[in-house]
């Protein structure tokens, strides 16, 4: 049975403000249409975020961050670790082993909670194990916006463009 929360890593939470156009507008879809619904991202997946925000001036940073911020407040995202079962998954399954560790952990925990894994990383949407479980990023519903407020922090920090699939 699926998780019914789906999990999401940083290339998609990062994707809001890639310089790809169709890589950008499909991650924000994908916040907007489910800022009211569960989603999942482990403690890892922010700290990538977190790190590849930290390396920007001082003054993307400020532009960023409130909207990081309010986003992680107001949208409904669970935050947690990994599991002993999603740990010995990530060591013992053969198409994992040979991934670097959090792209290992990030598609153990997507397997053992049989849930969706929301990601733009070509690598994990290359393996095997991994098929029935990516998510479609054409078959969203209707684009919506993000609420006002929020929306409007969205818009300065685009301020932040990123350039690759971290």
């Amino acid at each position: 049975m699926r998780d019914s929360a789906p999990v999401v890593d940083a290339s998609v939470f990062l994707g809001m403000h890639h310089r790809d156009e169709q890589i950008r507008q499909r991650s924000l879809r994908f916040f907007r249409d489910h800022f009211h619904d569960r989603v999942w991202m482990s403690f890892e997946q922010i700290g990538l975020c977190d790190s590849i925000i930290w390396r920007q001036s001082r003054e993307v940073q400020d532009l960023y961050y409130p909207f990081m911020d309010r986003l992680h407040s107001d949208m409904r995202i669970e935050r947690g670790g990994y599991c002993a079962r999603e740990l010995a998954l990530a060591i013992g399954h053969r198409e994992l082993q040979r991934l670097r560790p959090e792209r290992a952990l990030v598609a153990a925990q997507v397997l053992a909670r049989g849930a969706v894994l929301v990601s733009h990383d070509p690598v994990l949407r290359r393996l095997r194990c991994l098929q029935s479980h990516l998510w479609d990023f054409d078959a969203v519903r209707a684009p919506v916006e993000f609420p006002p407020t929020l929306q409007a922090l969205y818009e300065s920090s685009r301020a932040f463009v990123h350039a690759t699939l971290e």
